[in-house]
């Protein structure tokens, strides 16, 4: 014989109550989502260079608490490195900011992130960098991250137009010649790509005399049967006052966890998702306390008949957990293109994975779970004969 399906027809007995009901909890999951979006959007995007980055160990100066700070180690300290037998390949790394003034005619000066290096091949794990950096070799040259906001001034996405466009950095001309996928943060709203001779050119007054004589930071690759946490402590070892030398995975989360606990932003976020979840909580309570108020007295008949409370526990724990699939359903559509449409508006990685869906599905549906549980008390703890 089949079973009436009690709990789904209690919840769907007023469409309107429930339609209601399900943008209340796609509301408070929109929030969640938002709020978590934007909270790993600050821990995601900081670290999204040393995410391109190919190489095994990375170093920089120990008063460098997180990238975006400008501080550097001396270059002879990086050449004393490459004695090391186990270091096979290296590279330094020149970020600014500071000095780094770009503005496009008719626009104002604003600043923006340069990056340079070495032109040497195999330093970025991504092909798209790789296969334009020979464009570099022309004199005041740069390629310009295809995510660098709006504000600037840059006619993106249109490569012909950008290029025809007349652009100054520190006061000097410079020639956009191709894009890059790089990505902004918290801290820089764009980004450049240059060879190293464009970035002495540039910033000549960078450091004193020279320029490169202070360097961001620096790439090794090492030989493979070599241990990664022994030459990086050797290395470290070199001068540990003045820099300190970690595997690239190491640093990323180092600078996550920074940005996570060590800035009232994340906090902030947290706080925002815990907001969602209270708002989500008295909206459901409310659906799912008026679905039983007004079912009182088939529940106590029910009751008469000897249904005990793990059925009404039951019941009600099904009606939540419809209630969250129906509210999280249109809460995650919404969601992904708020998402979509902030990435490509900002820059910002907003990104959607697994887990992280999986933990706002989580939170929707404990939401849902606790506002029923906390609806059924007077159910329980009601005599039948009150009930009618």
């Amino acid at each position: 014989m089949k079973s009436t399906p009690l709990a789904w027809k209690n919840l769907t007995a007023d469409w309107r109550r429930l339609s209601l009901g399900v943008a209340g909890v796609a509301f408070a999951a929109i929030l969640m989502f938002m709020q978590n979006g934007f909270r790993n959007a600050l821990l995601d995007s900081p670290v999204q260079l040393l995410e391109l980055l190919d190489c095994d160990l990375v170093a920089i100066s120990v008063a460098r608490f997180s990238l975006p700070t400008d501080q550097t180690f001396p270059e002879s300290l990086y050449e004393r490195s490459l004695a090391d037998a186990d270091v096979i390949a290296a590279a330094p790394m020149y970020l600014e900011r500071m000095r780094a003034q770009v503005r496009i005619a008719g626009e104002p000066r604003r600043p923006i992130r340069v990056i340079a290096m070495d032109l040497k091949p195999g330093w970025f794990a991504d092909e798209e960098i790789e296969s334009q950096l020979s464009k570099l070799k022309s004199p005041l040259s740069a390629l310009l991250d295809k995510r660098t906001r709006s504000t600037y001034g840059f006619d993106l996405p249109d490569p012909d137009r950008v290029a025809a466009q007349e652009i100054e950095l520190a006061d000097q001309s410079i020639q956009i010649v191709g894009f890059v996928d790089i990505g902004t943060d918290f801290a820089n709203d764009g980004s450049l790509l240059m060879s190293q001779e464009s970035f002495v050119r540039y910033f000549s007054n960078r450091a004193g005399d020279d320029p490169i004589s202070e360097i961001d930071l620096a790439l090794f690759r090492i030989r493979g049967e070599a241990d990664v946490n022994a030459v990086a402590k050797r290395l470290t070892d070199l001068d540990s006052r003045v820099w300190k030398v970690l595997p690239r995975k190491n640093l990323i989360r180092r600078e996550i966890q920074f940005w996570n606990q060590q800035t009232p932003i994340g906090m902030i976020f947290f706080i925002g998702s815990l907001m969602g979840f209270a708002v989500g909580i008295v909206i459901c309570y409310q659906i799912l306390f008026n679905s039983i108020h007004d079912s009182l007295p088939e529940f106590a008949t029910l009751k008469a008949m000897g249904y005990g409370d793990r059925f009404f526990i039951s019941l009600v724990i099904k009606q939540a957990i419809y209630l969250s699939i129906l509210g999280f359903i249109p809460a995650f559509l919404i969601s992904w293109g708020l998402f979509q449409a902030i990435q490509w508006g900002v820059g910002l990685p907003m990104l959607f994975t697994l887990s992280r869906v999986a933990l706002v599905l989580g939170l929707t549906t404990a939401m849902c779970l606790i506002s029923g549980l906390l609806a059924l008390r007077r159910l329980l703890n009601a005599d039948p004969a009150s009930l009618f």
